[in-house]
């Protein structure tokens, strides 16, 4: 072979073995490059199986149940949820727009929130529920008790109320035994014992009043006149305690209700502004229009109430006179709700109270 063919022989060999080398050497950086991805991605995958058992644990931890529906099959439940054996009563709750709500399912109350999923989980819910049947069962007794309760001091306050009168009726009937009365002795004893007789009656209608439903005779009338009336069959009760009286109607308009059922009403909220002032207290009654309702405010500068009292005051049989069963008003309060309205209470304690009867001008 001639030496210049060898010469060139020679260095393309050299060249072949150097870009082998590189091949070699890329070929290792490469396969150490992909040893440690390979390391990486199992550390990911260790987190994340880390992270769902962590999740899992958390979830299964919780004192609730949650559980994921998928359209209509449970996807994913949660150990409170599987030991309460939720699947079959709560796939019917993902039916309709309710966000909230309480079911029961046997002899378990739940109490239940839903939710719905995005970001890629379009189309399932998450419900999250709690088991209150301790609590619905605690509540059950609660509310018994309280019944008891208050039939135990119904049953004290009427007896209370009849036996006075009672008391003092037989009282005068041993008086009117004796021949020796005079004409209008004789004439004051029965006035007496007739008084008696319209007190019991009172306290017994008073006590029909409360377990009869109200019907209702509604027709158009302003209630600025019934107002108006009211003050004026009051105005001797009112004279005598020296109470100044401030009436004002802005609202003069015809409204839908019953006007022998809202003179009651009236009546027995201005009859306690009275016994709640002092002497050259005053009441203020306002009457306006508010919406779809009429306005009655009633207003006084008397003693007013603790936040204890104020909300119990419509409570049956709750009163804090020495007299009265405690009737008149959880009576006027049902009058309202009769008529499709309601009243709120302001007051504080010394410092007067405001009742706001709001009536519907329309028929409801």
């Amino acid at each position: 072979m001639p030496a210049l063919e060898t010469n060139l022989l020679q260095n393309a060999f050299q060249e072949f073995s150097k870009a082998s080398d590189s091949i070699i050497n890329y070929y290792s950086m490469l396969e150490s490059r992909i040893g440690l991805l390979k390391q990486e991605v199992e550390e990911k995958n260790r987190e994340l199986e880390n992270a769902k058992e962590y999740l899992h644990n958390i979830l299964d931890s919780l004192p609730v149940g949650v559980v994921v529906i998928d359209r209509k099959s449970v996807s994913f439940s949660n150990r409170k949820a599987e030991m309460l054996g939720s699947e079959k009563f709560l796939c019917g709750l993902n039916n309709g727009d309710q966000k909230a709500g309480e079911i029961k399912n046997g002899k378990g109350y739940y109490r239940w929130k839903k939710e719905v999923l995005t970001n890629g989980f379009e189309g399932k819910e998450v419900i999250v529920f709690e088991d209150v049947t301790e609590f619905e069962k605690m509540k059950e007794r609660l509310e018994r008790d309280e019944r008891l309760l208050a039939m135990g001091e119904m049953a004290a306050r009427i007896a209370h109320e009849i036996k006075n009168p009672l008391g003092s009726m037989e009282l005068f009937l041993s008086m009117l035994s004796n021949g020796k009365l005079k004409t209008k002795e004789r004439k004051k004893y029965i006035d007496y014992v007739q008084f008696g007789v319209k007190t019991i009656d009172r306290i017994i209608n008073n006590i029909l009043s409360y377990t009869r439903p109200k019907t209702l005779v509604l027709r158009p009338e302003k209630i600025s006149e019934i107002v108006k009336d009211t003050l004026d069959f009051m105005s001797v009760s009112i004279m005598s305690r020296d109470i100044g009286v401030h009436f004002n109607a802005c609202y003069e308009g015809l409204s839908y209700f019953d006007p022998d059922m809202m003179k009651l009403v009236i009546m027995n909220f201005i009859s306690n502004a009275i016994e709640a002032v002092t002497a050259k207290g005053f009441i203020r009654i306002e009457i306006k229009e508010e919406g779809r309702y009429v306005v009655v405010v009633i207003s006084d500068n008397g003693i007013g109430m603790s936040e204890e009292i104020r909300k119990n005051i419509f409570n049956p049989f709750f009163t804090t006179k020495d007299k009265g069963v405690g009737l008149g008003l959880y009576i006027v309060y049902n009058i309202i709700k009769a008529h499709g309205g309601y009243i709120e209470v302001e007051s504080t304690e010394g410092s007067g109270a405001s009742f706001y009867i709001f009536i519907p001008k329309d028929k409801t």
